[in-house]
């Protein structure tokens, strides 16, 4: 009871929610916030300066009342703000994992070695190499490690392709909802 007593105004339970009251500046007519502990004191107009007498505490009904659910909206998140927050996550989440996912893969042969022994021969023969090879009708067939590397290439390709569309999904979910957001907030 004791804690009810103190929350109580008047006959009135604040549910813990300040009323929030518009003072007309006696200026540049700019309606500034107060509440009910600014009674009797003095407030300073954010757009001109000015210092104005906010009204004694029996006074203050006479002043406008602001909305309390747009003043409750602006500080609150609410579902756009959500689905604009979820559809950045998961946009960053997904093109991050197609980056990864993308990457060349490892190849099936050591290219260090290939190298090393191209350049322990001579041009000559090796020019030779490359012209047999040019000129033979031999088609062989992939090894095992070839066909291995292209078979993941082409997963890994089909899996980037995927990402790199849900994350584009996600961030104009994330577009929409904050469009929305912000045209709400401008509303209140």
């Amino acid at each position: 009871m004791h804690g009810q007593s103190r929350a109580r105004c008047g006959n009135q339970i604040m549910n813990g929610a300040k009323k929030i009251f518009l003072l007309p500046c006696a200026g540049c007519a700019c309606e500034i916030d107060v509440v009910s502990g600014q009674a009797g004191g003095q407030v300073e107009c954010p757009s001109c300066g000015r210092h104005n007498e906010v009204p004694k505490f029996r006074d203050l009904n006479q002043l406008q009342l602001k909305s309390q659910s747009a003043a409750g909206r602006s500080k609150r998140w609410g579902l756009s703000h959500a689905v604009a927050l979820a559809g950045l996550v998961f946009a960053v989440l997904a093109w991050g994992t197609a980056a990864v996912v993308g990457s060349t893969p490892k190849a099936a042969f050591d290219v260090s070695m290939i190298r090393a022994n191209v350049e322990a021969g001579d041009d000559a023969s090796l020019y030779r190499s490359l012209s047999d090879y040019a000129q033979s009708t031999v088609d062989r067939p992939p090894m095992r490690g070839e066909v291995d590397v292209q078979r993941r290439a082409r997963f890994a390709q089909g899996i980037t392709r995927a990402l790199y569309a849900i994350g584009g999904l996600g961030a104009l979910a994330a577009a929409v909802a904050g469009v929305s957001a912000l045209a709400s907030g401008k509303r209140s």
